[in-house]
């Protein structure tokens, strides 16, 4: 009978520890999640549940949920995010050392709200044949008229831009960075177009010969076409670095898994890890120590800006107002 009821226990506990689960809020594919949630629930018997949604669809539902909500995680793909999630106090602080000392100071919130993941750089691309690289190194330059008609950019719309012009405001002020943005908007050769692809699509066909792009895009066009005429320039090598921005996660302020969810980040960060989640998207890996092993290692280092993602956040509103008062579609 002891060993019926013995036998009983451990088969009670097998069914509690299955069906405990560990949920995931994200804007990012469930596709590139997934891989790390199957380790996951290998090593410890935890089901991972990925609920993908646009990031606008994702606070919502934190929001409307609240002490109710379901979600653990919420990973994110960009500064502005995490800035905004951190400023509506909905995560809850790391506390594991090694989980926050795995990535640069500059990628995790002052307070631990989140670690950043990935990594891209949102930096110059220009087309070799009419462009001579030591005519430009800095953002500002494309503000000189001697670029006029021919800078080509993608809308404001979304957020790369929006980061982009609050690092502008960080370093210059906002009256500097609202005059930088002005002179490269006179200097468009068209429109602003819908996306990174689209405007580097257009630079390849001779319509504009020098942008700002997201690193990802361009390795992405290189990837399926090692001939695309377009390069990257690597932006304020001998002052602040190169505008970085990237994906990040934290933990809800709600969740009773904050010790799972801290597992489950640490697992993110392994190198295994980094790698797929960085080559999946093109990205640069977060984590100290490791290289990226996709095209954009062909490329490669470079100085990034060391300025904390937090920081950078803190000038998001002035950047929006920038971007209202110059009318940047």
């Amino acid at each position: 009978m002891k060993k019926l009821i013995t036998a009983a226990i451990v088969s009670l506990t097998a069914v509690v520890a299955s069906a405990e689960t560990l949920t995931i809020y994200t804007d990012r594919p469930t596709a590139r999640v997934q891989p790390i949630a199957d380790q996951f629930k290998a090593q410890t018997g935890v089901d991972v549940v990925i609920v993908e949604k646009a990031y606008a669809d994702v606070l919502a539902q934190v929001q409307a949920e609240g002490e109710a909500t379901p979600a653990d995680l919420i990973f994110t793909k960009d500064l502005v995010f995490l800035s905004d999630l951190t400023q509506k106090g909905l995560l809850q602080p790391l506390t594991s050392a090694a989980v926050k000392s795995r990535v640069a100071p500059a990628m995790k919130d002052l307070n631990d709200n989140w670690i950043g993941i990935t990594y891209r750089a949102r930096t110059l691309v220009y087309a070799p044949d009419r462009v001579n690289p030591s005519e430009v190194s800095e953002y500002a330059d494309l503000a000189d008229p001697k670029w006029a008609g021919r800078v080509c950019m993608r809308t404001s719309k979304g957020t790369y831009n929006v980061a982009l012009i609050a690092s502008l405001v960080h370093h210059k002020g906002a009256a500097a960075a609202k005059e930088i943005m002005a002179g490269i908007l006179d200097n468009l050769a068209v429109d602003v177009y819908p996306n990174d692809t689209a405007m580097m699509t257009a630079m390849a066909n001779g319509i504009c010969d020098i942008g700002i792009a997201n690193t990802y895009y361009l390795a992405g066009m290189l990837d399926q076409n090692p001939n695309f005429p377009i390069k990257p320039l690597f932006a304020n090598q001998d002052s602040t670095g190169a505008h970085v921005n990237g994906s990040g996660v934290g933990i809800v302020k709600y969740s009773k898994k904050a010790a799972l969810a801290e597992q489950f980040i640490s697992l993110m960060l392994q190198e295994n890890n980094q790698l797929w989640l960085s080559g999946s998207h093109l990205e640069y890996p977060a984590a100290l120590g490791v290289t990226p092993n996709t095209v954009i290692k062909d490329w490669g280092t470079f100085k990034a800006d060391a300025t904390n993602w937090t920081v950078i956040g803190e000038s998001v509103p002035a950047a929006k107002e920038i971007i209202k008062e110059l009318d940047y579609k």
